[in-house]
């Protein structure tokens, strides 16, 4: 087995700010034992002998777990224009043209990130817009939440929408005056234009995913929690596998989609199956869309659209029937819920497929849970659910947030502080590609809720910011709980996996404000060097 000592460090083995430790003695990919240099060295049993590494005096903190992202689409995504920085529709198309000239003829051009609510003309792209862009080609653009889309003609003309095609069930086509299809496609209405498109291929599969993985350890990522499925369920087994034997060593604990669950259900493999690089998470299921779209289901009509309280994507029955499905086959569920109805509905699902068949710690989760209110933070506690929570989120959401919902919902809205105070066990994740796959700036946010601009200087709704200790702990044993792997992850103690992540500066002796511009020096995994600053 591999020894190896760390010195010279400063390491916050409980996320204290006290408890520090400047050595630490590993073996076998697993702590051995944290305190002074000699007592690491002297921790070994005899005839071993370690490897040392000097760590020059830095701070190293747990590894870093996201706790909902997309991994494999982040990856597929790299390849693809992205639309994050662009301000202005006329800045879009450009993007697309520039694409379509360099674009095999017939190719899709496929894009991720535009936001209409930073557009200067304040308005959705459409399909008129996309043609005049990339004339006579399949264009489709994925808003940055990832709940609506455009399309251009060619793309619709693909997939078979006209005028005449119905809305499908949790999903919309949006249409103009005429009844005739805008291009704009929201929830399932997307997957019309998704089925045709070119799958990739297993290569790109393969490479698109090291790239990820690649990528996320560099920001000391050490374990993911994604939901991905753009393969078969044994292909997408196999390709996290194939990751590990690649020696990318990126600890994933896929949350597969609902559609996987008749394939699973012929296998033995249920929730926590697996070894420490590859484990079966939970079953996703999705109650709504996204807030910047609309489309998150509200109690209440959206404050600046009366017209609409969003889109349940499942309604009520059928969402019951697949929780109580996946309970009673031993998964964990994680319900994607934004609005308060959406939450409502989601945790009404997990308490009734409790009721009728009690489990013992089931450890179900909400994925977002953005819009709130005191009731439904009472009604999170009794189910005993997991708050799976995206703090960078508030950086972009304060822009048009208090118009979608207004004050008053606001209030008990992004409620980090009260859902802990309730002692609701919060994870802390990215939603990447939605938002980048980096820790550091989910702890910013939480801990200042402020833009990257550091704007508004007292913090948007301020009373629930949370602590650098309490935020931390949201990205490491948060997400460790999670995953029911709090006793192998999230705290650095002898037994636990040798997972941690050096920092250029220590988060506790800088101001909230520098949080965000901390650099990760190295990513150790199992007691290996995954990533290292140049």
């Amino acid at each position: 087995m591999k020894a190896k000592v760390f010195v010279n460090g400063s390491f916050l083995t409980h996320l204290h700010e006290g408890r520090r430790k400047e050595a630490m003695a590993v073996l076998g990919g697993r702590i051995l034992y944290t305190g002074d240099r000699k007592g690491a060295m002297d921790a070994f049993p005899a005839g071993v002998t370690p490897e040392v590494i000097d760590l020059g005096g830095k701070t190293a903190v747990p590894g870093f777990i996201d706790s909902h992202l997309h991994l494999l689409s982040f990856g597929l995504g790299l390849r693809n224009i992205f639309l994050g920085n662009v301000r202005s529709i006329e800045e879009l198309k450009q993007a697309v043209k520039r694409r379509a000239e360099s674009a095999e003829s017939g190719e899709w051009i496929l894009g991720r990130g535009w936001d209409q609510d930073v557009f200067r003309e304040k308005r959705y792209p459409t399909r008129k817009d996309l043609d005049e862009a990339a004339p006579g080609r399949p264009v489709y653009l994925t808003r940055a939440c990832g709940h609506i889309s455009v399309a251009s003609s060619r793309a619709l003309e693909i997939a078979g929408i006209t005028a005449g095609t119905p809305d499908p069930p949790g999903g919309t086509i949006d249409r103009d005056p005429y009844g005739d299809p805008t291009g704009v496609l929201r929830e399932s209405a997307q997957s019309l234009v998704q089925a045709k498109i070119p799958k990739p291929g297993p290569l790109d599969l393969e490479e698109a995913l090291k790239k990820a993985a690649r990528y996320v350890l560099s920001k000391g990522i050490t374990s993911v929690h994604s939901n991905d499925g753009q393969a078969s369920l044994q292909v997408m087994i196999e390709l996290y596998k194939k990751l590990r034997d690649s020696g990318i060593p990126l600890r994933t604990y896929w949350d597969l989609p609902w559609d996987f669950m008749k394939d699973l259900v012929s296998t033995p493999l249920r929730t926590k199956d697996g070894d420490d690089y590859f484990r079966i998470g939970a079953v996703k299921l999705f109650a709504d869309g996204s807030l910047g779209g609309r489309t998150a289901a509200l109690e209440e009509p959206y404050s600046d659209d009366p017209s609409t309280r969003g889109i349940l994507v499942l309604d009520e029955s059928e969402l019951r029937e697949r929780v109580y499905l996946a309970h009673a086959l031993g998964m964990q569920v994680a319900i994607h819920a934004i609005g308060d109805r959406a939450v409502r509905v989601a945790l009404e699902a997990i308490d009734a497929a409790q009721t009728r068949l009690p489990r013992k710690d089931p450890r179900h989760r909400l994925i977002h849970t953005q819009i709130l209110s005191p009731h439904l933070i009472t009604e999170m506690k009794r189910c005993g659910v997991v708050a799976d929570v995206q703090p960078k989120f508030i950086s972009t959401d304060m822009r048009w947030a208090q118009q979608r919902v207004g004050t008053e919902r606001l209030r008990s809205s992004y409620a980090w502080r009260t859902m802990l105070k309730a002692g609701i066990p919060l994870a802390g994740g990215s939603d990447c590609p939605v938002e980048p796959p980096d820790p550091l700036l989910g702890i910013y946010c939480a801990v200042t809720r402020k833009d990257m601009e550091g704007h508004p200087v007292m913090g948007f709704f301020p009373n629930e910011r949370v602590t650098l200790e309490e935020a931390l702990r949201m990205f490491t044993l948060g997400g460790a709980y999670a995953a029911f792997e709090e006793d192998l992850k999230g705290t650095l103690e002898p037994g636990k996996l040798c997972d941690f992540v050096v920092l250029s500066g220590d988060p506790f002796r800088i101001s909230p404000e520098e949080i965000k511009n901390l650099d990760v020096l190295m990513t150790v995994v199992g007691g290996e060097v995954a990533y290292e600053k140049t």
